[in-house]
């Protein structure tokens, strides 16, 4: 059932002296009253430009880069295995022990490929949540340190795709449409997190293959 503009506005009444009672509340308490200020930070700017995310970024592609050589290196071998056995004749006594050894190595390289990869995935996606986290940690400190109520998310559109559903998508994404650069923290998060990260004995975050 739609309210009538006389049950909305009474709503609207009822909760604006909700609000007001609750900030008396607050004061009365001696807790200090909402300032109202607002900031709004860029995630994905700071994800980019966040030495810590670079460097687990750099270590992924040391990693991805070892993995590849041993994937050519298995995979030589397989190449070779073959050939040996297309070279021997149908009625040699070794061939089927030699296709077992074949099958047993097409498993295990079959393996070692997709755990490798689900390893490189879940330790990319810890680090990630932990960079995360740490923003959030830096973003709260700036938010109390300077007197922000909330800090909105701001995005940014970007054309990767000519699909309409896709830019759509996008499109509700962004929270915030228009920022007074004058509350957008982004470049003051991003500073103290590449500061405090800078001042910490580097130490590797992925673990040892």
């Amino acid at each position: 059932m739609k309210w009538s503009w006389l049950t909305s506005v009474a709503t609207g009444v009822a909760t604006g002296l909700a609000v007001l009672a609750f900030a008396r509340t607050i004061q009365a308490q001696g807790a200090a009253a909402p300032s109202g200020r607002v900031a709004c930070v860029n995630v994905i700017r700071i994800l980019n430009e966040y030495q810590k995310q670079k460097d687990l970024i750099e270590e992924l592609s040391a990693r991805q880069e070892k993995l590849q050589a041993e994937n050519n290196e298995r995979r030589a071998k397989l190449d070779t295995l073959d050939a040996e056995i297309s070279a021997l004749d149908r009625d040699d006594p070794t061939l089927v022990t030699r296709m077992r050894e074949m099958l047993a190595m097409q498993v295990d390289y079959k393996n070692w490929g997709e755990m490798a990869q689900l390893n490189m995935a879940r330790e990319f996606g810890l680090w990630s949540v932990r960079n995360y986290r740490d923003i959030l940690k830096v973003v709260e400190d700036i938010a109390r340190r300077d007197g922000y109520d909330l800090v909105f998310y701001k995005g940014e559109l970007e054309a990767v795709s000519t699909d309409p559903e896709a830019i759509q998508e996008q499109i509700r994404r962004l929270q915030v449409l228009y920022a007074n650069p004058a509350v957008d923290v982004t470049q003051i998060v991003l500073d103290k997190l590449n500061t405090d990260y800078r001042a910490q004995p580097k130490r590797p975050m992925l673990e040892a293959p």
